[in-house]
C-alpha cells in the first residue's frame, strides 16, 4: 500500500522524498491488507486527523472541569463537608490511600491545591493558544515561524506540558490504589449478579472513594492528552504533533515490543493461575487457614483470574496481525481494519490501572508490612507477591501499546510525516 503525499514531504523513513501521486490503496480507508514499510510500521490509520482532534480537544475542558470541581470540593471539605476521601471509613482499613497518611485537614488542602494548579495550567494552556494560534499568528510561506512561537513561547510552552503531564501522572498513578482496579475488574460481576438478583445484601456498589478515585483518573488522563495536544503548538506539523522521522524511543518501542508484550502476558496469567487454585481448593501460595477464610468469595478471585487471563490473550493482539487486522472468523468485519483507537484505549487505561494498584502494594512493601491492607499473614506470598509485579506490568502494557499507535500510525495528510 502506498501512502500519498505532495511532493517533497517526507516518506515513512523520514527522508525527504516524493511518493507516487495519487496512489492511494483501498485499505487505507478500511480495507485491504496490511503492507510491512521497511522500517517496520505497517499502515495507515481510518480516522481523520480532523476527527482526532475533535475527541482530543475535549480533553481541556474536561480537565478544566475536574480541577474546578476539586478545588471546590477541597475547599469544602476543609470547613467539614462530608466525604472527604482522607478520611478512612468505618469498614475501610487505615492506609490502604496514600491520602490516609495525612490528617484530614492537610488531605482536603492537598485536594484543593491539585484542583487549584489544575485549572491554572488549564487556564496556562488556554492563554498559550491563543496566543500563538491567534488571528495574528499565521504562517506566512513554507519554513517561516508561525509569530509567538519563538524560543521564549517554546519554553513556557514546553513547561506547561511537563507540568501538566507531571499532575496527570500524580493523579492517574499515585493518587488511587488497588480498590478503583478491583471495582472496574467486578463490573462484568456485578452486573450477572444485578441482572440474576444474587446480589449480597450490604453491598456498596462503587463506593464514594472510589468514585472520586475515577474521576481524579478521568481528570489525570484528561491533563495527559490535553498535555499533548498542547505540545503541537511547537512542533513542525501543527496537525500531526511531529517534527520529524519517528524518534529513537519510538524505534525501540517497537523493536521491544514484543518482550513486553511477554512481560505484560506472564504476570497476569501468573497472578490468575493462584486464584483459579485457590477456587479449586488449592492452597497455592498461602496456608490451608487463609484459604478457609476466603472460601465465601474465592469465586469472585476466581472471575478476575479469567477477566486477566482474557486480557492477556488481547494483549497478544498488540503484536499479532489479527490485533491490525479483523480474522476470518468474526463474521461482519472480518478482513477489516481494526480500529486502533480499538485496542489503543482500553489498553491504556488497564495499564494506568494496574500500576496505580501495584504501587500500592509497593508502598505497604516500604512502610515495612501487608498486614494492614491485604489479608493473611506476611507468609502467605501469593495473598501479595503477584501485586507487587503490577507496576512492571502497567509498563510493559504502555510500551507495547504505544509501540502498536506508532507502528500503525499513517502519514500525516498535511506534512507527510510518519
Amino acid at each position: 500500500m502506498t501512502a500519498t503525499t505532495s511532493a517533497g514531504s517526507r516518506n515513512a523513513n523520514g527522508r525527504s522524498g516524493t511518493t507516487g501521486a495519487g496512489t492511494t490503496g483501498a485499505g487505507a480507508t478500511g480495507g485491504g491488507a496490511i503492507t510491512p514499510t521497511p522500517d517496520g510500521w505497517t499502515g495507515a490509520s481510518t480516522v481523520a486527523p480532523s476527527r482526532r482532534h475533535r475527541l482530543a480537544a475535549l480533553a481541556l475542558p474536561v480537565a478544566g472541569l475536574w480541577s474546578a470541581g476539586e478545588l471546590a470540593a477541597g475547599i469544602a471539605w476543609l470547613r467539614g463537608a462530608p466525604g472527604n476521601p482522607a478520611v478512612p471509613r468505618p469498614d475501610e482499613e487505615p492506609g490502604l490511600s496514600v491520602l490516609h497518611l495525612m490528617t484530614p485537614d492537610v488531605g482536603a488542602a492537598v485536594l484543593a491545591a491539585l484542583g487549584g494548579v489544575g485549572l491554572a495550567l488549564v487556564g496556562a494552556m488556554a492563554v498559550q493558544r491563543r496566543s500563538v494560534t491567534g488571528g495574528a499568528a499565521r504562517r506566512r510561506g513554507p519554513g517561516r515561524e508561525v509569530r509567538g512561537s519563538g524560543p521564549d513561547a517554546r519554553r513556557g510552552v514546553a513547561l506547561v506540558v511537563g507540568l501538566a503531564t507531571a499532575l496527570g501522572a500524580l493523579l492517574t498513578l499515585v493518587l488511587p490504589d488497588y480498590r478503583l482496579l478491583a471495582w472496574t475488574a467486578y463490573l462484568p460481576i456485578i452486573a450477572v449478579m444485578s441482572l440474576t438478583g444474587t446480589m449480597p445484601e450490604g453491598v456498596d456498589v462503587w463506593p464514594w472513594p472510589v468514585v472520586h478515585m475515577a474521576l481524579a483518573t478521568l481528570g489525570g488522563l484528561a491533563l495527559v492528552v490535553a498535555a499533548a495536544q498542547h505540545r503541537r503548538l511547537t512542533a513542525r506539523c501543527r496537525d500531526c504533533g511531529r517534527s520529524g522521522s519517528p524518534g529513537r524511543f519510538a524505534a525501540w518501542a517497537v523493536r521491544r515490543a514484543p518482550w513486553a508484550v511477554g512481560v505484560a502476558v506472564a504476570i497476569p496469567v501468573g497472578y490468575a493461575v493462584t486464584r483459579l487454585a485457590w477456587a479449586l481448593g488449592i492452597p497455592l501460595g498461602i496456608s490451608q487457614e487463609m484459604l478457609d477464610e476466603l472460601a465465601d468469595i474465592v469465586w469472585m478471585g476466581a472471575g478476575l483470574a479469567v477477566l486477566a487471563i482474557g486480557g492477556a490473550v488481547l494483549t497478544l493482539g498488540l503484536v499479532q496481525r489479527w490485533g491490525e487486522v479483523f480474522p476470518r472468523w468474526m463474521l461482519g468485519v472480518r478482513g477489516r481494519r481494526v480500529p486502533i483507537g480499538l485496542a489503543v484505549v482500553p489498553a491504556s487505561v488497564v495499564s494506568v490501572l494496574v500500576t496505580s494498584a501495584g504501587l500500592m502494594f509497593v508502598r505497604y512493601a516500604l512502610a515495612g508490612g501487608f498486614s494492614a491492607g491485604v489479608p493473611g499473614e506476611e507468609s502467605d506470598v501469593a495473598a501479595w507477591l503477584p501485586e507487587m509485579f503490577w507496576p512492571l506490568w502497567g509498563a510493559a502494557l504502555g510500551l507495547a501499546t504505544y509501540a502498536y499507535a506508532v507502528r500503525r500510525r499513517a502519514a500525516c495528510a498535511r506534512c507527510g510525516r510518519r
